[in-house]
Protein backbone atom coordinates (compact mmCIF):
# COMPACT_ATOMS: atom_id res chain seq x y z
CA UNK A 1 0.00 0.00 0.00
CA UNK A 2 1.49 3.35 -1.04
CA UNK A 3 0.61 5.99 1.51
CA UNK A 4 1.11 9.75 1.31
CA UNK A 5 1.12 11.36 4.74
CA UNK A 6 0.01 14.90 5.45
CA UNK A 7 -0.54 16.78 8.69
CA UNK A 8 1.69 18.08 11.43
CA UNK A 9 0.83 15.56 14.13
CA UNK A 10 -0.17 12.38 12.35
CA UNK A 11 0.52 9.02 13.96
CA UNK A 12 0.30 5.92 11.79
CA UNK A 13 0.59 2.42 13.22
CA UNK A 14 0.29 -0.93 11.49
CA UNK A 15 -0.10 -4.59 12.38
CA UNK A 16 0.16 -7.70 10.18
CA UNK A 17 -2.33 -10.32 9.10
CA UNK A 18 -2.08 -13.81 10.45
CA UNK A 19 -2.32 -17.29 9.06
CA UNK A 20 -3.03 -20.31 11.23
CA UNK A 21 -0.58 -22.88 9.94
CA UNK A 22 -1.99 -25.73 12.04
CA UNK A 23 -4.31 -26.13 15.03
CA UNK A 24 -7.33 -23.89 14.43
CA UNK A 25 -10.60 -24.89 16.13
CA UNK A 26 -8.74 -27.34 18.36
CA UNK A 27 -7.00 -24.37 19.99
CA UNK A 28 -10.36 -23.29 21.44
CA UNK A 29 -10.27 -26.45 23.62
CA UNK A 30 -6.74 -25.68 24.84
CA UNK A 31 -4.79 -27.65 22.26
CA UNK A 32 -1.77 -25.81 20.77
CA UNK A 33 -1.74 -24.05 17.42
CA UNK A 34 0.96 -22.46 15.25
CA UNK A 35 0.41 -19.08 13.65
CA UNK A 36 2.44 -17.01 11.20
CA UNK A 37 2.31 -13.25 10.74
CA UNK A 38 2.30 -12.37 7.03
CA UNK A 39 3.02 -9.17 5.15
CA UNK A 40 -0.46 -7.81 4.66
CA UNK A 41 -1.13 -4.96 7.07
CA UNK A 42 -3.91 -3.00 8.71
CA UNK A 43 -3.15 0.63 9.44
CA UNK A 44 -4.58 3.14 11.88
CA UNK A 45 -4.08 6.86 11.25
CA UNK A 46 -4.62 9.20 14.20
CA UNK A 47 -4.71 12.98 14.02
CA UNK A 48 -5.12 14.93 17.28
CA UNK A 49 -7.65 17.78 17.30
CA UNK A 50 -8.18 20.65 19.73
CA UNK A 51 -11.78 19.91 20.67
CA UNK A 52 -12.55 16.93 22.89
CA UNK A 53 -14.35 14.76 20.40
CA UNK A 54 -13.48 11.42 18.87
CA UNK A 55 -14.16 10.66 15.22
CA UNK A 56 -13.68 7.07 14.07
CA UNK A 57 -13.90 6.08 10.40
CA UNK A 58 -13.11 3.15 8.11
CA UNK A 59 -11.86 3.66 4.57
CA UNK A 60 -12.72 0.07 3.67
CA UNK A 61 -16.32 0.21 4.86
CA UNK A 62 -17.02 3.91 4.28
CA UNK A 63 -18.54 4.37 7.74
CA UNK A 64 -18.03 6.79 10.61
CA UNK A 65 -18.82 7.35 14.30
CA UNK A 66 -18.53 10.78 15.91
CA UNK A 67 -18.65 11.16 19.69
CA UNK A 68 -18.91 14.78 20.83
CA UNK A 69 -20.47 16.45 23.88
CA UNK A 70 -21.96 13.16 24.99
CA UNK A 71 -23.76 12.67 21.67
CA UNK A 72 -23.09 9.92 19.14
CA UNK A 73 -23.71 10.35 15.42
CA UNK A 74 -23.08 7.68 12.80
CA UNK A 75 -22.77 7.23 9.06
CA UNK A 76 -23.02 3.93 7.20
CA UNK A 77 -22.59 0.56 8.91
CA UNK A 78 -20.93 2.11 11.94
CA UNK A 79 -21.40 -1.02 14.04
CA UNK A 80 -18.17 -2.42 12.55
CA UNK A 81 -16.32 0.38 14.36
CA UNK A 82 -17.57 -0.67 17.83
CA UNK A 83 -14.33 -2.56 18.67
CA UNK A 84 -12.28 0.52 17.78
CA UNK A 85 -14.43 2.74 19.98
CA UNK A 86 -13.90 0.23 22.80
CA UNK A 87 -10.14 0.50 22.38
CA UNK A 88 -10.41 4.29 22.53
CA UNK A 89 -12.23 4.01 25.86
CA UNK A 90 -9.70 1.54 27.28
CA UNK A 91 -6.62 3.56 26.32
CA UNK A 92 -8.19 6.80 27.57
CA UNK A 93 -8.89 5.06 30.89
CA UNK A 94 -5.29 3.87 31.17
CA UNK A 95 -3.96 7.35 30.37
CA UNK A 96 -6.30 9.06 32.81
CA UNK A 97 -6.72 12.06 30.54
CA UNK A 98 -8.90 13.11 27.64
CA UNK A 99 -7.77 13.92 24.11
CA UNK A 100 -9.68 14.68 20.95
CA UNK A 101 -8.70 12.96 17.72
CA UNK A 102 -9.70 11.75 14.30
CA UNK A 103 -8.95 8.08 13.80
CA UNK A 104 -9.10 6.30 10.44
CA UNK A 105 -8.53 2.61 9.81
CA UNK A 106 -7.63 1.07 6.46
CA UNK A 107 -6.57 -2.47 5.74
CA UNK A 108 -4.95 -4.56 3.04
CA UNK A 109 -6.35 -7.66 4.75
CA UNK A 110 -9.58 -8.99 3.25
CA UNK A 111 -12.33 -9.23 5.88
CA UNK A 112 -13.87 -12.60 6.75
CA UNK A 113 -10.93 -14.37 5.10
CA UNK A 114 -9.52 -16.15 8.16
CA UNK A 115 -6.50 -13.83 8.19
CA UNK A 116 -7.27 -11.93 11.38
CA UNK A 117 -8.34 -8.63 9.83
CA UNK A 118 -10.27 -7.46 12.91
CA UNK A 119 -7.41 -8.33 15.25
CA UNK A 120 -4.85 -6.52 13.09
CA UNK A 121 -7.03 -3.40 13.06
CA UNK A 122 -7.41 -3.64 16.83
CA UNK A 123 -3.67 -4.07 17.41
CA UNK A 124 -2.80 -1.18 15.08
CA UNK A 125 -5.37 1.02 16.83
CA UNK A 126 -4.11 0.24 20.33
CA UNK A 127 -0.55 0.93 19.15
CA UNK A 128 -1.46 4.27 17.57
CA UNK A 129 -3.51 5.48 20.54
CA UNK A 130 -0.78 4.45 22.97
CA UNK A 131 1.55 6.74 21.02
CA UNK A 132 -1.03 9.55 20.99
CA UNK A 133 -1.46 9.42 24.77
CA UNK A 134 2.30 8.93 25.24
CA UNK A 135 1.78 5.67 27.12
CA UNK A 136 4.65 3.16 26.77
CA UNK A 137 2.38 0.18 26.16
CA UNK A 138 4.14 -3.18 26.20
CA UNK A 139 3.48 -5.89 23.64
CA UNK A 140 1.45 -7.74 26.25
CA UNK A 141 -0.68 -4.69 27.03
CA UNK A 142 -1.34 -4.00 23.34
CA UNK A 143 -2.36 -7.61 22.80
CA UNK A 144 -4.65 -7.60 25.85
CA UNK A 145 -6.36 -4.38 24.74
CA UNK A 146 -6.88 -5.82 21.27
CA UNK A 147 -8.30 -9.00 22.81
CA UNK A 148 -11.02 -6.98 24.53
CA UNK A 149 -11.98 -5.54 21.14
CA UNK A 150 -11.93 -9.02 19.61
CA UNK A 151 -14.49 -10.16 22.18
CA UNK A 152 -16.98 -7.78 20.58
CA UNK A 153 -16.36 -9.36 17.17
CA UNK A 154 -15.98 -13.04 18.05
CA UNK A 155 -17.58 -13.46 21.51
CA UNK A 156 -15.02 -16.02 22.79
CA UNK A 157 -11.86 -15.57 20.70
CA UNK A 158 -8.91 -17.87 21.29
CA UNK A 159 -6.48 -14.94 21.63
CA UNK A 160 -4.17 -16.20 18.92
CA UNK A 161 -5.09 -13.51 16.37
CA UNK A 162 -4.26 -10.51 18.56
CA UNK A 163 -1.11 -12.25 19.86
CA UNK A 164 0.47 -13.01 16.48
CA UNK A 165 -0.50 -9.61 15.07
CA UNK A 166 1.16 -7.88 18.03
CA UNK A 167 4.39 -9.88 18.11
CA UNK A 168 4.85 -10.97 14.48
CA UNK A 169 6.98 -13.91 13.36
CA UNK A 170 5.96 -17.49 14.18
CA UNK A 171 4.36 -18.54 17.45
CA UNK A 172 3.13 -21.67 19.17
CA UNK A 173 0.06 -20.75 21.18
CA UNK A 174 -1.93 -22.52 23.87
CA UNK A 175 -4.83 -20.73 25.53
CA UNK A 176 -3.95 -21.74 29.10
CA UNK A 177 -0.21 -21.15 28.77
CA UNK A 178 0.19 -18.25 26.37
CA UNK A 179 2.74 -18.54 23.60
CA UNK A 180 6.36 -19.04 22.67
CA UNK A 181 8.06 -17.61 19.60
CA UNK A 182 9.81 -20.00 17.25
CA UNK A 183 13.14 -18.71 15.99
CA UNK A 184 12.97 -20.35 12.57
CA UNK A 185 14.21 -19.42 9.10
CA UNK A 186 11.31 -19.42 6.65
CA UNK A 187 13.11 -17.42 3.96
CA UNK A 188 13.05 -20.33 1.42
CA UNK A 189 9.27 -20.61 1.84
CA UNK A 190 6.34 -18.58 0.57
CA UNK A 191 2.86 -18.55 2.05
CA UNK A 192 0.08 -18.74 -0.53
CA UNK A 193 -3.42 -17.67 0.46
CA UNK A 194 -6.37 -18.44 -1.81
CA UNK A 195 -9.67 -16.78 -0.92
CA UNK A 196 -12.78 -18.86 -1.61
CA UNK A 197 -14.94 -15.75 -1.90
CA UNK A 198 -17.47 -17.42 0.41
CA UNK A 199 -18.46 -15.46 3.54
CA UNK A 200 -18.28 -17.15 6.90
CA UNK A 201 -18.73 -16.35 10.57
CA UNK A 202 -15.98 -17.39 12.95
CA UNK A 203 -18.40 -17.43 15.88
CA UNK A 204 -20.92 -19.59 14.03
CA UNK A 205 -18.28 -22.11 12.94
CA UNK A 206 -16.79 -22.35 16.44
CA UNK A 207 -20.26 -23.01 17.87
CA UNK A 208 -20.92 -25.64 15.20
CA UNK A 209 -17.73 -27.53 16.03
CA UNK A 210 -18.30 -27.24 19.78
CA UNK A 211 -21.82 -28.63 19.38
CA UNK A 212 -20.46 -31.63 17.46
CA UNK A 213 -17.77 -32.24 20.08
CA UNK A 214 -20.32 -32.10 22.89
CA UNK A 215 -22.50 -34.58 21.03
CA UNK A 216 -19.69 -37.10 20.40
CA UNK A 217 -17.05 -36.49 23.11
CA UNK A 218 -15.69 -40.06 23.12
CA UNK A 219 -15.10 -39.85 19.38
CA UNK A 220 -13.78 -36.30 19.14
CA UNK A 221 -11.69 -36.01 22.32
CA UNK A 222 -8.99 -38.31 20.84
CA UNK A 223 -9.14 -36.38 17.56
CA UNK A 224 -8.47 -33.12 19.43
CA UNK A 225 -5.48 -34.68 21.21
CA UNK A 226 -4.20 -35.94 17.85
CA UNK A 227 -4.44 -32.38 16.51
CA UNK A 228 -2.41 -31.14 19.47
CA UNK A 229 0.27 -33.78 18.91
CA UNK A 230 0.38 -32.81 15.24
CA UNK A 231 1.13 -29.19 16.16
CA UNK A 232 4.13 -30.25 18.25
CA UNK A 233 5.43 -32.30 15.31
CA UNK A 234 5.06 -29.29 13.01
CA UNK A 235 7.00 -27.10 15.44
CA UNK A 236 9.85 -29.64 15.44
CA UNK A 237 9.80 -29.85 11.64
CA UNK A 238 9.97 -26.05 11.35
CA UNK A 239 12.94 -25.92 13.72
CA UNK A 240 14.64 -28.63 11.65
CA UNK A 241 13.91 -26.80 8.39
CA UNK A 242 12.08 -29.90 7.15
CA UNK A 243 9.41 -28.18 5.08
CA UNK A 244 8.38 -31.39 3.30
CA UNK A 245 7.33 -32.82 6.66
CA UNK A 246 5.55 -29.56 7.53
CA UNK A 247 3.52 -29.88 4.34
CA UNK A 248 2.58 -33.50 5.00
CA UNK A 249 1.39 -32.61 8.48
CA UNK A 250 -0.61 -29.67 7.11
CA UNK A 251 -2.42 -32.11 4.83
CA UNK A 252 -3.26 -34.34 7.80
CA UNK A 253 -4.52 -31.30 9.73
CA UNK A 254 -6.83 -30.45 6.83
CA UNK A 255 -8.33 -33.93 7.12
CA UNK A 256 -9.03 -33.35 10.81
CA UNK A 257 -10.74 -30.04 10.03
CA UNK A 258 -12.86 -31.73 7.38
CA UNK A 259 -13.83 -34.34 9.96
CA UNK A 260 -15.28 -31.71 12.31
CA UNK A 261 -17.36 -30.21 9.52
CA UNK A 262 -15.72 -26.92 8.57
CA UNK A 263 -14.85 -27.70 4.95
CA UNK A 264 -16.99 -27.53 1.81
CA UNK A 265 -16.65 -28.31 -1.89
CA UNK A 266 -15.03 -24.96 -2.75
CA UNK A 267 -12.41 -25.19 -0.03
CA UNK A 268 -11.66 -28.78 -1.01
CA UNK A 269 -11.18 -27.69 -4.62
CA UNK A 270 -8.70 -24.98 -3.61
CA UNK A 271 -6.76 -27.34 -1.36
CA UNK A 272 -6.41 -30.03 -4.02
CA UNK A 273 -5.55 -27.57 -6.82
CA UNK A 274 -2.72 -26.24 -4.65
CA UNK A 275 -1.42 -29.72 -3.89
CA UNK A 276 -1.59 -30.89 -7.52
CA UNK A 277 0.29 -27.76 -8.61
CA UNK A 278 3.26 -28.46 -6.35
CA UNK A 279 2.48 -27.09 -2.89
CA UNK A 280 4.27 -28.79 -0.02
CA UNK A 281 0.97 -28.81 1.84
CA UNK A 282 -2.41 -27.07 1.76
CA UNK A 283 -5.31 -26.77 4.18
CA UNK A 284 -8.12 -24.58 5.44
CA UNK A 285 -6.90 -21.66 7.51
CA UNK A 286 -9.09 -19.97 10.10
CA UNK A 287 -12.67 -20.86 10.90
CA UNK A 288 -13.54 -22.60 7.64
CA UNK A 289 -16.98 -22.75 6.08
CA UNK A 290 -15.68 -20.12 3.68
CA UNK A 291 -12.72 -17.78 3.92
CA UNK A 292 -9.34 -19.01 2.74
CA UNK A 293 -6.93 -21.88 2.38
CA UNK A 294 -3.19 -21.69 3.04
CA UNK A 295 -0.48 -23.47 1.09
CA UNK A 296 3.28 -23.59 1.65
CA UNK A 297 5.70 -23.78 -1.25
CA UNK A 298 9.31 -23.17 -2.13
CA UNK A 299 9.85 -19.81 -3.79
CA UNK A 300 10.69 -21.44 -7.15
CA UNK A 301 7.33 -23.24 -7.25
CA UNK A 302 5.10 -20.32 -6.28
CA UNK A 303 4.25 -18.97 -9.73
CA UNK A 304 2.77 -22.22 -11.04
CA UNK A 305 0.71 -22.76 -7.88
CA UNK A 306 -0.56 -19.18 -7.80
CA UNK A 307 -1.57 -19.27 -11.46
CA UNK A 308 -3.50 -22.51 -10.94
CA UNK A 309 -5.29 -21.12 -7.91
CA UNK A 310 -6.16 -17.86 -9.67
CA UNK A 311 -8.33 -19.84 -12.09
CA UNK A 312 -10.55 -21.17 -9.31
CA UNK A 313 -10.37 -18.66 -6.43
CA UNK A 314 -11.59 -15.16 -5.72
CA UNK A 315 -8.05 -13.84 -5.16
CA UNK A 316 -4.61 -15.16 -4.39
CA UNK A 317 -1.86 -13.71 -2.20
CA UNK A 318 1.77 -14.80 -2.24
CA UNK A 319 3.32 -13.59 0.99
CA UNK A 320 6.43 -13.70 3.12
CA UNK A 321 6.35 -14.13 6.88
CA UNK A 322 6.25 -10.77 8.71
CA UNK A 323 8.98 -10.79 11.31
CA UNK A 324 7.71 -7.52 12.81
CA UNK A 325 4.35 -7.23 14.51
CA UNK A 326 2.81 -3.96 15.70
CA UNK A 327 4.84 -0.92 14.79
CA UNK A 328 4.69 2.84 14.46
CA UNK A 329 5.19 3.56 10.77
CA UNK A 330 4.96 7.32 10.88
CA UNK A 331 5.00 10.01 13.55
CA UNK A 332 5.36 13.41 12.01
CA UNK A 333 6.66 15.08 15.15
CA UNK A 334 9.63 12.70 15.20
CA UNK A 335 9.61 11.96 11.46
CA UNK A 336 11.06 8.52 11.95
CA UNK A 337 10.15 4.85 12.08
CA UNK A 338 9.77 3.21 15.48
CA UNK A 339 9.31 -0.49 16.04
CA UNK A 340 7.86 -2.02 19.18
Amino acid sequence: MNLVYHGENLIIASAPAKVILVGEHFVVENEPAIALAVELRARTIVEPIQKYERIYSSKNYGCCIKISDGKVSTKGNAEVLSPIVKIGEIVEGIAGLRKGYKLTVESEIPPASGMGSSAAVAVATATALGKLYEIPLTHEEISNIAYEAERIVHDTPSGIDNTISTYGGVIVFRKSEGFIRLDVDLSPIRVIIADSGLPRSTGAMVKKVRKLKNKYPKVLDPLYHTAGRLVIEVAKALEDGDFKRVGELMNINHGLLSAVGVSNLKLEELVHVARRSGALGAKITGAGGGGSIVALAYADDVQKIAESLQRVSERVFVLEVAREGARIEYHCAANNMDTF
